[in-house]
């Protein structure tokens, strides 16, 4: 059974290679007899347990700013319910929501199914970022104190690899960071590059 960790990312995945698990508490870990049965009687197909491994962490950091909702709603030519947004008295989708619920003659079922589409997409977008990006895999087979270390992105619960490994997290980290701090010179150079050659062809 292999042991695997996100950067960033709540809980741990177990898996045997075709079915996963997720384990939020470190000393589960211990216990090895317990997992292998959890994953016969609980495991579901890796991709899909890693992608709402991901999904869940993502969804509790998403904040939903008062003042964007109601830009929302303003986009969708609804200012009656970009009004109602002022009595929001929180940015944490569960806080809000719960008071949407509470004050339901208030907010009315309109703004509750706003307020659900606009969570949605923010949930989705955030996921989509998250998907895109290079973050710092851990793996260990369970039961050893060796782990490898990868830069990989997770697409719809599928890794991709982008480094072989890398002995330790520290170096995953500052390949990390040597790739997105190199990246905005490139796209400038390339812009820059670019440009030129269109000027080429104005002169020409």
């Amino acid at each position: 059974m292999k042991v695997e960790s996100w950067q960033g990312i709540n809980g741990k995945l177990i898996h045997n290679g075709q079915k996963a698990i997720v384990v939020k508490d470190e000393q589960e870990l211990a216990d090895q007899d317990k997992l292998q049965d959890r994953l016969k009687q609980e495991g579901k197909p890796i991709d899909e347990v890693r992608k709402a491994l991901i999904k869940n962490t993502v969804k509790r950091q998403i904040k939903t700013d008062p003042l964007k909702i109601s830009s929302w709603f303003n986009r969708h030519q609804d200012s009656k319910n970009a009004k109602k947004t002022e009595k929001l008295v929180s940015d944490k989708p569960t806080h809000q929501y719960k008071q949407i619920k509470n004050e339901m003659t208030f907010f009315g079922e309109s703004f509750l199914e706003g307020f659900l589409g606009f969570y949605g997409l923010e949930v989705d977008n955030a996921l989509d970022r998250y998907e895109h990006n290079l973050h710092v895999l851990e793996t260990q087979e369970l039961g050893q104190s060796e782990k490898e270390y990868y830069l990989a992105t997770s697409e719809n619960g599928r890794v991709k690899l982008a480094t072989d490994p890398l002995p330790s997290q520290q170096i995953a980290e500052e390949q990390m960071n040597k790739f997105y701090q190199r990246e905005p010179e490139e796209t400038q150079a390339e812009q820059i590059q670019l440009r030129s050659s269109e000027d080429d062809r104005k002169e020409e």
